[in-house]
């Protein structure tokens, strides 16, 4: 595999994006479920190296337990949305009907500014709070996107009337994005990929 793959899984078609590592392994970035992902990994005969959580709602995670368990990959995900991930109501894990609820409880936490590295990918996490207050934005030069979860949608942005949601800090994380330089593929967390300089031309919310 030599390129990101976008699978919208689960009941809300949450966009899980498959990022290809070092040594044969790969990122599996909100897996909503799970046997999907397991069918990338067995027909690229690659190995799952670590999970990433972009935010704590649970169409973000609902396969992240049950993967980690199987493959052993340890769970990224932002530090102040940790404690989201162990919860159902404060991760709305109700709009996943038939879906059985499995807390998660992450190896390794992120926070704004902060690098990290895994499978030899490394992201620089830009904190962007009014979806959840965990929200971030996750930049990856080595692809030259920015995983952005439910913050930014092509044409459109995240709700914020959810638990540590705030229509104050997203126009604050809206207006910080739309001063970005550059123009990154912008990996979001439901609907189409986009980019920067699209996104700043179109979406009501960046203007």
């Amino acid at each position: 595999m030599d390129k990101i793959m976008q699978m919208p899984l689960g009941a809300l078609a949450a966009n899980c994006y498959i990022i290809p590592g070092d040594d044969n392994k790969v990122i599996a970035v909100d897996p909503a479920s799970v046997s999907e992902v397991i069918a990338v990994l067995d027909s690229q005969e690659a190995e799952l190296g670590a999970i990433i959580i972009t935010h704590g709602h649970f169409d973000h995670f609902a396969g992240a337990a049950e993967l980690s368990g199987r493959t052993g990959a340890p769970i990224y995900a932002p530090d102040l949305d940790a404690e989201m991930l162990s919860s159902s109501d404060k991760s709305w894990a109700w709009f996943m009907q038939g879906t059985p609820f499995a807390p998660v409880t992450p190896d390794k936490t992120f926070t704004d500014g902060e690098e990290f590295t895994v499978c030899g990918v490394t992201f620089r996490v830009m904190a962007a709070p009014g979806h959840t207050a965990g929200s971030c934005l996750l930049f990856c030069d080595k692809y030259g996107v920015v995983l952005s979860g439910d913050v930014i949608f092509h044409n459109s942005i995240g709700r914020t009337d959810g638990y540590s949601g705030s229509d104050r800090q997203m126009a604050e994380s809206l207006a910080r994005i739309a001063a970005l330089p550059g123009n990154p593929g912008i990996l979001s967390g439901h609907g189409d990929v986009t980019d920067l300089e699209t996104e700043k031309r179109c979406n009501p919310y960046l203007r």
